[in-house]
């Protein structure tokens, strides 16, 4: 039983986000440039790609925290599984609410969740959306002087057609560039967004510049930990640290679960590994519940097999190494290398490109351990 009376720093919503301030400031320097471009009349719209767990939407809100400071006007957003015409009207309300606020409130707008104000805007047509959308926006850009209006929109591939959604930003953007309006559009997306946009690939991979965020390094994740413990009186040993690092994959909401659980279950102000090992296993239960029982469940039966072959080894294999394992599961090679393809796509697994072919492993530990639990169940 833990016997700390400290508040844990890592508590999802307690305003400390230990990743935060670890790892991410050669992508926010590159963003705050952007901006000051974007301020002096030449936008510049970027894309921030990375994969689930990896501190997208932390770092957008930091970003608008940082801009808001630097007197710029932002509304950040959160799209939704949801069709484009549907996403511009409720991204238009959004802006709006934003606006009417005078913007000096710091609140978090998600897309579609205003219910009222969306259905009363999806009852005009698409063409007097549009319309208002960019109107609001001029009139929001051209509140004061030298400052910029930045749209943040965070998880924009889960819009039904995403390309479409992009496209639209990019004729809106491009209208208020040719009438003078400082406006930069941010969207955030897993690495595959621009693969799956098949014929408007390269115009859209120009115009939203992509910004690819990593894991954090071992050094960053380690800071990331040992950054938020100071002045409190627990204390995590060197190697419950390199543990919680490893593990984690430098992947920040990972570190800030086990962080979390880690906290928690500190003994006389200390963490060894005796009691690492009891916070591992629910912080692993809580990642499974929260994130892997819902990816499983999503996938097909047969992409459920083969991601089981890919997790049943450690380090990346050949495709047709994973083809020939598959078929004696009754998989058949041109299925397999559909769903690889698709669970790739989708940040399932990872692909090492080799020629045509490629190479798939599943580096993410906790995930595999995940998969290795259900071949043992099944």
């Amino acid at each position: 039983m833990s016997q700390t009376r400290s508040a844990n720093p890592f508590r999802p919503g307690s305003g400390i986000f230990p990743p935060l301030l670890s790892g991410r400031e050669p992508e926010t320097t590159m963003l705050e440039a952007r901006v000051a471009r974007t301020r002096e009349g030449h936008p510049q719209h970027t894309a921030l790609l990375g994969e689930w767990a990896i501190g997208k939407t932390t770092l957008l809100m930091h970003w608008r925290r940082r801009l808001e400071a630097a007197g710029d006007r932002v509304v950040l957003t959160m799209a939704y599984p949801q069709s484009r015409d549907d996403f511009l009207a409720a991204l238009a309300g959004a802006i709006a609410a934003e606006a009417d606020g005078g913007w000096t409130t710091k609140v978090d707008l998600e897309v579609g969740l205003d219910v009222g104000l969306a259905e009363a805007r999806l009852r005009k047509p698409v063409r007097e959306v549009d319309k208002e959308l960019r109107a609001l926006l001029r009139r929001a850009a051209r509140v004061g002087d030298r400052h910029a209006m930045i749209v943040l929109v965070d998880d924009v591939d889960l819009i039904t057609t995403p390309g479409d959604a992009l496209l639209q930003l990019r004729a809106i953007a491009l209208e208020l560039y040719a009438s003078g309006v400082a406006i930069a559009f941010v969207v955030s997306a897993s690495p595959g967004l621009f693969g799956s946009i098949r014929g408007a690939h390269e115009p859209l991979v120009r115009f939203f510049e992509p910004i690819t965020l990593g894991p954090l390094s071992g050094a960053a994740a380690r800071d990331a930990i040992a950054r938020p413990l100071m002045d409190l009186n627990v204390t995590f040993d060197d190697d419950v640290v390199a543990e919680i690092v490893e593990l984690s994959g430098g992947r920040p909401y990972y570190l800030q679960k086990l962080a979390y659980f880690a906290f928690d279950v500190a003994e006389a102000g200390r963490v060894g590994r005796a009691q690492f090992a009891a916070a591992f296993e629910r912080a692993f239960a809580a990642v499974s519940q929260e994130i892997f029982a819902a990816r499983w469940s999503a996938m097909a039966p047969v992409e459920r097999r083969v991601v089981s072959v890919v997790a049943s080894a450690s380090v990346a294999r050949p495709s047709g190494e994973i083809e020939g394992e598959a078929e004696r599961l009754g998989v058949a090679p041109p299925a397999t290398r559909q769903a690889l393809h698709r669970l790739a796509a989708r940040g399932h697994i990872d692909r090492l490109a080799n020629g045509q072919r490629g190479r798939y492993s599943v580096n993410d530990r906790l995930f595999r351990r995940f998969l290795e639990l259900q071949a043992c169940q099944r």
